[in-house]
C-alpha cells in the first residue's frame, strides 16, 4: 500500500510539474518525491519489474518517432561520438587521480567513482577488483542524480535563447499524424510493451527493456502497422515510475559517504558537471545538431532519462536515444577492457578500503 500511494503521489507531482512547463516535469517531480520519502520518511524499494516497465513505456514512445533515414544520419555522428567519449574517458581518469590524491580513497575506488559507464557496471567492477563498493555506489548515485536533476532544467532554460528549429519535433510530429482509434492504439502499445518485457527477461543486456522497446516499436511501426505517438499522459506514467524509482535509490548513506570525503567530492562533481558541457561543445562543433540536442545526446546520465527529456522539449528524441544507447554500449564494452591497465599501478590489497568505509 505504501508503494502504491507513493507512486500515486509521485505521478501527481510529476503531472503538476508538467502543467507548470518545468522541463522533464514528470521525471523531476516524481524523482523529488521518491528522494524525499527515502531521506525523510522511510526506506522503500520497488521490484525490478516496475523499473523494466517504465523503461519499456519510454522506449516504445520514442521508437514511434524513429524513421529509416535516421540510421544514415546517425552514421555521420559516429566519429564525433568517438571523439567525445575519448575526451570523457581521459578526463574521468584524470579526475580519478585527483580524487585519489586528495582523499583517503585508494586508486581503484577513486577511478571507479569517476568513470561514467553507469552505476551498475561500476559497482560490478568494484566488486571484481575489491574496491570500496559502498563508496563507488554512493559517488555514482550522487553523480547521476546531480545530472538527471540539473540537465533537464539547464536544457529547458537554454531553449529560450538557443535556436532548435532545424530538428525540433520533426519525427514526433510525423508519428502523431497516424489516424487510429485511441482504444486500438492502446492495445497495440500494450502488446509491444508485453513483447519487450518478454525479450528483456529472456536476453538480459544493459538497459535491455529500453533497447528492446526501441527495436520492437520501430520494426512494428515501420513494417507492420504505423501507430500514433503515445499520449503525454502515457509517457508521463513511464517517466513518473522511472523518476520515483531513481529517487528512492538516493539514501542517507550515499550522502554520508560523499560528505566524509569533504570538499574534494564537491569539486570532482562540479568538474564532472562542467566537463559535460565541454564534451558537448566538441560534439556540437562536429555535427549539424543544435547545442541542446547535442547536450542531451552526450551527457552521461542515462539513455531513457535524457531521451524522455528530449521528447518533453519537443526535440528529436530518436537521435538522442540512438546516441545515448551507442555511447552506453561503447563504454560498457570498452571500460572493462581498459580497467586492468588503468588499475595495474594501484595497490591491490584494499588497504585503504576499510578507512574509507568508516
Amino acid at each position: 500500500m505504501k508503494k502504491t500511494i507513493l507512486l500515486v503521489v509521485a505521478f501527481t507531482v510529476g503531472y503538476l510539474f508538467d502543467l507548470m512547463n518545468i522541463p522533464a516535469g514528470w521525471l523531476l517531480g516524481a524523482m523529488l518525491v521518491g528522494a524525499f520519502y527515502r531521506l525523510v520518511i522511510d526506506d522503500i524499494s520497488y521490484p525490478n519489474f516496475l523499473f523494466d516497465l517504465a523503461l519499456a513505456i519510454i522506449g516504445i514512445s520514442i521508437s514511434l518517432s524513429i524513421k529509416v533515414k535516421m540510421f544514415k544520419e546517425v552514421t555521420s555522428y559516429i566519429l564525433p561520438l568517438f571523439v567525445s567519449i575519448t575526451i570523457l574517458l581521459v578526463a574521468s581518469w584524470i579526475l580519478g587521480k585527483v580524487l585519489a590524491k586528495y582523499s583517503n580513497l585508494d586508486g581503484k575506488t577513486a577511478l571507479f567513482c569517476c568513470l561514467p559507464a553507469g552505476a551498475s557496471v561500476m559497482m560490478a567492477l568494484s566488486r571484481e577488483y575489491k574496491a570500496n563498493l559502498g563508496m563507488v555506489a554512493a559517488f555514482q548515485t550522487v553523480r547521476i542524480m546531480m545530472l538527471v536533476s540539473t540537465i533537464p532544467l539547464v536544457a529547458g532554460f537554454m531553449t529560450s535563447f538557443i535556436p532548435t528549429e532545424e530538428v525540433q519535433g520533426k519525427a514526433i510530429k510525423t508519428a502523431s499524424q497516424v489516424d487510429m482509434p485511441g482504444w486500438l492504439a492502446l492495445i497495440f502499445y500494450l502488446i509491444l510493451i508485453g513483447l519487450t518485457l518478454l525479450l528483456s527477461k529472456k536476453w538480459r543486456i544493459p538497459i535491455a527493456p529500453f533497447l528492446y522497446a526501441i527495436i520492437v516499436g520501430f520494426l512494428f511501426h515501420t513494417f507492420i502497422q504505423p501507430l500514433p505517438s503515445v499520449p503525454n499522459l502515457g509517457v508521463g506514467i513511464g517517466m513518473a515510475m522511472l523518476g520515483v524509482i531513481i529517487g528512492t535509490r538516493f539514501d542517507r548513506s550515499s550522502l554520508v559517504e560523499i560528505k566524509n570525503i569533504g570538499w574534494t567530492s564537491a569539486g570532482i562533481l562540479l568538474a564532472f558537471f562542467l566537463l559535460t558541457f565541454v564534451v558537448t561543445f566538441v560534439f556540437y562543433l562536429m555535427t549539424p545538431l543544435d547545442f541542446i540536442t547535442s547536450l542531451l545526446a552526450i551527457v552521461p546520465a542515462g539513455a531513457p532519462q535524457m531521451s524522455s527529456v528530449a521528447a518533453s522539449l519537443q526535440l528529436d528524441a530518436s537521435i538522442v536515444a540512438a546516441m545515448q544507447v551507442i555511447r552506453l554500449l561503447v563504454l560498457v564494452l570498452i571500460i572493462p577492457m581498459l580497467v586492468p591497465f588503468l588499475v595495474s599501478g594501484n595497490r591491490g590489497d584494499g588497504s585503504h578500503d576499510s578507512s574509507s568505509a568508516k
